[in-house]
């Protein structure tokens, strides 16, 4: 079978630049700083393709025997990724610092975790899925226990490792059952077998909410992320926290929706029972919080909450709205994360919530950027946040589920608490003892900058984001599988 190769562009562009980067690293003569430009120059290139295959009216195909999909859902997905890894490659041009003798080693598992989330994007097979999901997590745990000297970051990288292979051993199981029940592992073909009644599938569709919800962080499989998002080093904990979540819900969203439409009463029900205890849990554990990365982890833990509502929609407007909250997601968290390295001192990051105390006079740059990420993801408007939990949330109502919505909304109530005392710390503590924060590194400013101006950009101009992502669901051949 001929392979369209100007459709795998993308896939192309990323495997190149890790090519680039793999060779600039060897030789010793040449700057570190040259591989984290290298990143995000790919990077670059490969969304200005992915944009153009928007804008031109991708009409979905497959390649590769019918084992990946390309199509505007998986392109708009490829772009979330770029966008968080452009991003994290510019926070971590600062956090790394020129000295680092294994920095090549670092963004070449950025990008092969990258390629490993578009693959699970655009799988049009269950195996496809898998793959995709071991080449983007192998990468994670390395990266999570990147400092090796560190014994919170090896304990990160440990328990990261561990419990990554105990989930994929349920995903696995998961699709061994649905192929002896169907005897197919393509999920159009899934769809198209008998699947009511037919215990297999069932528990097998059950074991792969099971292998998503690790990868996702959903409650009661989240017990690794407050300790991954805390030892790892914040420039991975960010990454961990926006490309390989977003990567996650897409293939969750694209399994579920396309292959289980017959068993969606089944599904639906469980999705809302997550729903409800993961936004629940996420956001009272996070008000028990002193250390502001276990708060943002455990902060990630609700907003997935959220997305699950747009799930449990089971409608288009519910999955076109999911995407753009992924999207907005990935950009205030990268923000967050990238705040945080900004308060560093030379003693390390400043983790604890009080240590920011009177920081919003002596520092107003990091008091900004950091106050501007807590109000878009506490919801406030006008920021993207705000936004985005509206589609969210009137997706919900469309379909049905006002009751959801109510608990969503007081969740988000909740999370206002400890968003907000953030806020409160920098602006009305006063601090005891004098925090010498270092100076501000230009490529981290430049990159708080972007999220800053993309969240309170798209918070006011949301059209301009969401009606492409419509479009993508409009044109996808999932819309065949919804109600």
């Amino acid at each position: 079978m001929e392979i369209n190769w100007q459709l795998l562009m993308p896939y192309l562009v990323i495997i190149v630049t890790f090519i680039v980067v793999l060779i600039y690293d060897m030789i010793d003569s040449l700057s570190k700083w040259g591989l984290a430009w290298l990143t995000i120059l790919g990077s670059l290139v490969a969304s200005v393709v992915s944009v153009n295959m928007l804008t031109t009216g991708l009409v979905s195909t497959t390649e590769f025997s019918g084992m990946i999909r390309i199509d505007q859902y998986s392109v708009f997905f490829n772009l979330i990724f770029f966008v968080s890894l452009i991003l994290v490659s510019l926070i971590s041009i600062s956090y790394l610092g020129s000295q680092d003798p294994r920095q090549g080693q670092y963004y070449l598992l950025m990008l092969l975790s990258t390629f490993g989330m578009m693959l699970m994007a655009g799988a049009n097979d269950l195996v496809m899925v898998f793959l995709g999901l071991e080449l983007m997590s192998l990468p994670l745990y390395v990266l999570a226990g990147y400092f090796r000297t560190n014994s919170y970051s090896s304990e990160a990288g440990m328990k990261y490792l561990l419990l990554g292979a105990f989930s994929s051993c349920f995903f696995l199981y998961g699709i061994a059952l649905i192929y002896g029940g169907t005897g197919t592992t393509e999920l159009t073909e899934i769809a198209s077998s008998q699947l009511t009644n037919n215990m297999l599938v069932v528990v097998g569709m059950f074991l792969l909410i099971v292998g998503f919800g690790f990868k996702v962080g959903l409650v009661p499989f989240h017990q690794w992320a407050p300790d991954v998002y805390d030892g790892a080093p914040t420039s991975v904990a960010a990454f961990i926290a926006t490309g390989p979540k977003a990567a996650g819900f897409a293939a969750f969203f694209r399994v579920f929706i396309e292959s289980f439409s017959g068993l969606e009463n089944e599904w639906t029900i469980a999705i809302t029972i997550l729903a409800v205890l993961t936004m629940t849990v996420g956001n009272l554990a996070a008000i028990a919080q002193r250390n502001i990365k276990r708060m943002l982890a455990y902060s990630s833990i609700a907003h997935a909450g959220y997305v699950l509502v747009a799930l449990a929609a089971g409608s288009q407007d519910g999955t076109s709205s999911a995407m753009f909250y992924l999207l907005v997601y990935c950009i205030m968290n990268v923000g967050a994360f990238g705040a945080i390295i900004l308060a560093r001192t030379d003693d390390g990051d400043t983790v604890e919530i009080a240590d920011y105390a009177g920081l919003g006079f002596r520092n107003p740059v990091l008091a900004i950027f950091m106050s501007v990420m807590m109000f878009s993801l506490a919801g406030f408007p006008p920021t993207a946040g705000f936004v985005s939990k509206f589609y969210v949330f009137r997706s919900a109502v469309e379909s049905g589920k006002t009751w959801l919505v109510i608990i969503a909304a007081i969740n988000t109530a909740v999370s206002a608490y400890y968003y907000l005392r953030v806020v409160v710390t920098l602006y009305m503590k006063e601090r005891r003892v004098e925090l010498k924060v270092l100076p501000y590194p230009g490529h981290l400013v430049i990159a708080l900058i972007v999220a800053t101006a993309g969240v309170l950009l798209v918070g006011v101009l949301p059209s301009q984001i969401l009606n492409p992502v419509q479009e993508a669901i409009k044109s996808s051949m999932m819309l065949s599988a919804m109600r």
